[in-house]
């Protein structure tokens, strides 16, 4: 009970977002297994998906299908590396460009998410300390300051 105001402390966690299904691509492409999997394993680590909200909903899609799209744009420039340039000269093929497209997306959205060691790291010494300077602050509203709160009497 908050005693500046008679509350309940806004000790209430975040809604987090709920496993759901991912939605169809707009292009009427099938998803990859790999990238089914992917998103399987997303919402059952646990750690993980606790700390996902309703807002990060389309941030999550959006890694989905880039990983998609690096999945199957990768596959295809693998398949046929050389292509022809418009003089009929060899050249890479365009789908490695738009595999690393992607995967730039990947990389960002993971970084965001929390997805690999590192961004989990990351992600967690930011919450973390978020939750210190809350409690922080909390502390000094709830009695821990220098000056007591006038409207106590």
């Amino acid at each position: 009970m908050d005693r500046r105001n008679g509350q309940q402390g806004s000790q209430n966690a975040a809604v987090p977002l709920g496993r759901f299904t991912l939605p169809r691509r707009s292009d009427a492409l099938k998803y990859d297994v790999r990238t089914q999997r992917m998103w399987r394993a997303l919402f059952d680590d646990t750690a993980l998906s606790s700390v996902l909200s309703p807002v990060d909903r389309e941030l999550v899609i959006r890694w989905a299908q880039a990983v998609d799209d690096w999945i199957k744009a990768l596959s295809s420039a693998r398949a046929k590396p050389i292509s022809k340039g418009s003089m009929g000269q060899e050249v890479e093929s365009p789908h490695f460009k738009i595999a690393a497209q992607a995967m730039s997306v990947v990389v960002e959205c993971e970084r965001q998410i929390g997805i690999g060691a590192l961004n989990r790291t990351r992600l967690g010494l930011a919450l973390l300390q978020e939750r210190a300077s809350l409690a922080d602050l909390a502390g000094r509203f709830e009695g821990g300051g220098s000056e007591p709160d006038p409207r106590l009497g």
